[in-house]
């Protein structure tokens, strides 16, 4: 059954009750459960002016928070480490230009001596600007408003492809009418991020492979592509926000984790794959050496470059052929290949 992953509240004022804004998202919930809709996560994202040091005390709630968001050139390793460290269910986005590309990788190496593998799974590198979206970390609030994210993969492979805008379009609106009452009551505007994000035996190769692909050989660049066109169709006629497109957070997905182990399934593909259809590169573990970060980070920003859309990057480095994270379980790691020389960090 399909499930609304996460109802995020966007607040761009810096006058923030925290109180009154669990109050808000509590209600939502209420609204959608009470219509048979289940819904996964509550979340606030704040803006890009916001301290996150003014909401420490609710860091420990079960909300999750998009708090912490900087330019790279504006990053201090020592509080990002430290907001991510105090603040168990906060997310940090980091804005990168081409400019700011030789500052990732001294960055991502200086945390990797202070932070475990899992404080990495709520960093995201975003090229193009912040998004309001309710896909962390890559949101932010550039304005006031709420945004709802999904879980549909099993609505998808229960419907014939052709028929997947109208169930699309179905859950979506009939999710938007539950929360409509609660939304009139504070004001604020409900938009929809339609991406395809898997979770863990729901899994986006699925999907894919509904339409006769066989992941990730020949064939699988149209048919991501495809499922890519049924999103921007559905999003015809409904207020959405943020990516809309298919993910394949490696982590958050055991196929993928699968093709990774056999070696099936290489880095090289996924940025391949987000050139044209993909939101980004998402939730990979990769080798934790300086000259591979920044061969990385160089082409993801090619990738953002072609596809001139929005783009994100979350990695988790480490020098485990294995590592193992609380939600997400064992992660295969990418291997540092013969055409990288290990530098010294």
């Amino acid at each position: 059954m399909p499930v609304v992953r996460a109802v995020t509240l966007h607040v761009k004022s810096q006058d923030v009750r925290f109180g009154e804004l669990i109050r808000v998202l509590e209600d939502f919930k209420k609204s959608a459960e009470a219509g048979g809709v289940q819904v996964w996560t509550l979340r606030v994202s704040l803006s890009e002016d916001f301290d996150w040091r003014n909401l420490v005390e609710h860091c420990d709630n079960g909300i999750l928070l998009a708090a912490y968001h900087r330019r790279a050139e504006d990053v201090s390793a020592r509080e990002l480490a430290e907001y991510l460290t105090k603040c168990d269910n906060g997310y940090a986005a980091i804005l990168a230009s081409e400019e700011s590309l030789d500052t990732l990788p001294r960055l991502y190496v200086e945390l990797a001596k202070s932070l475990s593998e899992d404080r990495f799974t709520k960093l995201g590198v975003v090229y193009g600007g912040y998004l309001q979206t309710p896909y962390f970390p890559a949101s932010a609030a550039l304005s006031d408003g709420v945004s709802v994210a999904y879980r549909y993969v099993d609505l998808l492979l229960s419907t014939d492809p052709s028929r997947w805008v109208e169930a699309i379009r179905g859950f979506v609106r009939r999710v938007d009418a539950l929360l409509e009452h609660g939304t009139e009551e504070v004001g604020l505007e409900v938009y929809h991020d339609l991406s395809v994000s898997p979770w863990m035996t729901e899994s986006a190769v699925d999907v894919v492979e509904k339409l006769g692909a066989v992941f990730p050989e020949l064939g699988t660049l149209s048919a991501v592509w495809r499922v890519n066109s049924v999103l921007m169709e559905a999003s015809k006629g409904v207020k959405t926000t943020g990516f809309n497109e298919l993910m394949l957070p490696v982590a958050e997905d055991e196929r993928l984790k699968r093709l990774v182990e056999m070696g099936k399934l290489g880095v090289e593909d996924l940025i391949a794959l987000s050139t044209a259809c993909v939101a980004g590169l998402d939730m990979v573990a990769v080798p934790r050496d300086r000259d591979y970060l920044r061969r990385l980070f160089a082409d993801t920003y090619a990738a953002f470059s072609i596809k001139k859309r929005p783009y994100g990057v979350r990695i988790i480095p480490t020098d485990k052929p294995v590592v193992k994270l609380r939600r997400f379980g064992e992660l295969p790691a990418f291997k540092l290949g013969e055409r990288f020389r290990p530098s010294t960090n």
